[in-house]
């Protein structure tokens, strides 16, 4: 199943694979469990024999779950790129700045030296990130990466339309950070100083995690 195609599997292929990496192990593991429980006096030795056999079909079966799992993810995700009007090559750029952080319940989306040069461009990242929000089913926690990230005037309409709209509809709780450039510092006389915006990852995430504690508490 690792293997790379883009012809669907034959019926044959199919069946074999089924039986190879699902079918088989399975049946290795129920009959050596069976075996341990119908025998309760089998020497050690066999004891040992039997669960060594019930680990190496489960690891199997682990294996062939975790490849069909990315098969269906890669499809689904497929899907929803042909369908999403968004280009192709522009999907996947967009796709891969948008990270779920399933144990955190964080949604980190970069922006980082990327130019929102249209309303289009904000159109369609904000439709990929909306299609990702509402596949998981529920609401999330937001950081955002804004370093070095430029918004042109044409596209701050849409912008703040669609950022609004994300954080009303799909939003926890929504941090902000943008890291300075090499050798420059964040300061209010420099203009830069946005009291909103966190001058570090680490204490963008430390402020999510205080928000997720107060909600919790």
């Amino acid at each position: 199943m690792s293997e790379a195609r883009t012809n669907p599997l034959s019926t044959l292929e199919l069946e074999t694979k089924v039986e190879s990496e699902f079918v088989a192990p399975l049946t290795a593991v129920r009959g050596s469990l069976e075996l341990l429980r119908d025998i309760p006096d089998l020497s050690e030795e066999d004891r040992q024999r039997f669960l060594d056999t019930a680990l190496r079909g489960c690891a199997r079966l682990e294996q062939a779950i975790k490849e069909l799992a990315d098969a269906v993810y890669a499809a689904g995700h497929k899907v929803k790129e042909e369908s999403s009007g968004v280009a192709p090559d522009a999907y996947k750029r967009y796709a891969a700045r948008i990270k779920t952080l399933h144990d955190s319940q964080i949604i980190e989306i970069d922006f980082s030296a990327f130019q929102f040069s249209s309303s289009q461009i904000v159109n369609d990242f904000y439709d990929i990130v909306e299609d990702m929000i509402e596949a998981s089913g529920h609401k999330w926690y937001f950081l955002v990466n804004y370093s070095n990230c430029s918004i042109w005037p044409e596209a701050w309409v849409a912008f703040a339309h669609r950022g609004k709209k994300v954080n009303v509809n799909y939003s926890l709780g929504t941090v902000r950070y943008s890291e300075p450039k090499p050798g420059e510092e964040l300061s209010e006389e420099a203009g830069s100083f946005d009291p909103d915006l966190f001058p570090s990852r680490q204490l963008a995430l430390s402020k999510l995690e205080e928000m997720k504690a107060a909600t919790d508490g």
